[in-house]
């Protein structure tokens, strides 16, 4: 009854709403991180347009607040006062528009004549709003002039629209606003993520240090939250334009792009994609993920236990986390190329791992590495044809009165010397013929 009572509530806002204009536009893809346009409305004149980016501003401002105050220049005279209707508000993300991966990486630039100090400001802010408009292919957004009512502005990727749309009985709360934007343009719960609202609450219109405040759907707690912006009172001259949100609506799968090839991603990628289809070995995934109470809080301690399992993490234990903890894709293999102890790449039966720490490194950890090499007939970073070896480098194993040591599998062995690594292989060899 409360869930449906809340839909008829957010309904009843919606049919309340008057289309004032609304503008088609094309997605397009971003090259270099850059759209080459940017998006200008007025607010006076009720005109929204699409301009370009030209070379020079890449050139001389690179993006984000550059960009802002390029734009910004174009609109005010000596004459622009904080509350004149050519006093801009700019919105930029910059080249690379940030990321979605947490809610702190999506920045966003905002600048406009600070109604505090009347000179141009600017304030940076999480949130997604930057990363959803640089998806809809807008490298900044401008906005001039002023409205008779308040309204809001909706950045429509998903639907390649941008409107303006009278909002009477929306709440000025920003957290409640918030929710009841969220509700509306999500298609579902699973889309909310996809919305991000800029807003700032009713007090903006009389505070001078009035901020702005930028939502992002916090899927894990199934709630809006909100990052803020809090220079110079920007928060007072939104609401002095009759802004009462801006909502970005990005397409359900967010893009992605790169300015050149990573010259050390060659270094985390794995030879090759492991898949596991063995039904006993996915059980055995899914018994280790259990015994954690499939809590995302332990997601690295379940993911050290498969390393040691199956020595390493293969797709389908990444689709499984996932699935199981709602633990994002990305964040898993982020860790798994983050720590040392963990690996895409299926390791040998017997891993051995060199300390390059300070103390190692003096005392010749570098010379007893390429002996390894030698020995073994690869490279650090690589596994022995027979699988029998794999060989890294390590930043520190934590017993610095024993360097130069190295770790075979759990035993560590220190005050290695150069002439040393032969015997110590051929040890483990009888060892292993022993057992």
């Amino acid at each position: 009854m409360v869930l449906n009572s809340k839909k008829s509530l957010i309904t009843g806002m919606k049919e309340k709403h008057r289309v004032l204009t609304e503008f088609p536009f094309e997605v397009i893809e971003l090259e270099r991180g850059y759209a080459n346009r940017y998006l200008r409305v007025d607010l006076s004149k009720m005109e929204i347009g699409i301009h370009p980016v030209t070379e020079q501003m890449k050139e001389l401002w690179v993006g984000g607040k550059g960009f802002d105050l390029w734009l910004s220049f174009k609109e005010i005279n000596p004459k622009t006062q904080w509350d004149s209707p050519e006093n801009p508000l700019c919105f930029s993300p910059g080249p690379l528009g940030g990321t979605t991966s947490f809610p702190g990486s999506g920045k966003t630039l905002v600048t406009a004549i600070s109604p505090l100090t009347n000179i141009m400001i600017d304030s940076n802010v999480g949130g997604y709003f930057g990363p959803y408009l640089k998806f809809a292919g807008f490298d900044a957004l401008l906005i001039t002039g002023k409205t008779a009512e308040e309204v809001v502005l909706i950045i429509d990727a998903a639907k390649g629209k941008v409107r303006i749309e009278t909002a009477p009985e929306e709440h000025l709360d920003s957290h409640l606003l918030a929710e009841e934007l969220t509700e509306m343009y999500a298609d579902d719960e699973l889309d909310k993520r996809n919305v991000a609202v800029v807003s700032t609450g009713s007090a903006a219109a009389y505070s001078r240090i009035a901020m702005l405040n930028f939502s992002f759907w916090d899927w894990r707690r199934g709630v809006t939250r909100l990052k803020q912006a809090g220079r110079g009172g920007i928060g007072m001259v939104f609401r002095n334009k009759g802004l009462k949100a801006l909502v970005a609506k990005n397409r359900d799968i967010t893009p992605s792009w790169r300015i050149e090839e990573s010259k050390v991603a060659h270094l985390l990628r794995p030879e090759k994609i492991s898949i596991q289809e063995d039904k006993e070995e996915i059980a055995r995934i899914n018994e280790i993920i259990k015994k954690w109470h499939k809590d995302e809080e332990y997601v690295i301690e379940m993911m050290q236990d498969i390393q040691q399992e199956f020595k390493h993490i293969s797709k389908t234990a990444i689709d499984i986390l996932t699935k199981e903890t709602g633990t994002p894709r990305a964040y898993l293999y982020h860790i798994a190329t983050f720590y040392k102890s963990l690996s895409l790449d299926r390791k040998g039966e017997i891993n051995i791992q060199v300390c390059m720490g300070t103390a190692c490194h003096v005392k010749g950890a570098a010379r007893i590495t390429d002996r390894l090499e030698k020995v073994l007939g690869i490279r650090c970073g690589e596994t022995t044809p027979d699988k029998k070896f794999s060989l890294e480098a390590v930043a520190c194993l934590g017993a610095c009165s024993i360097a130069p040591v190295i770790k075979i599998g759990d035993k560590v062995v220190g005050n290695v010397k150069v002439k040393d690594v032969e015997q110590i292989l051929k040890n483990i060899g009888e060892k292993e013929g022993e057992s």
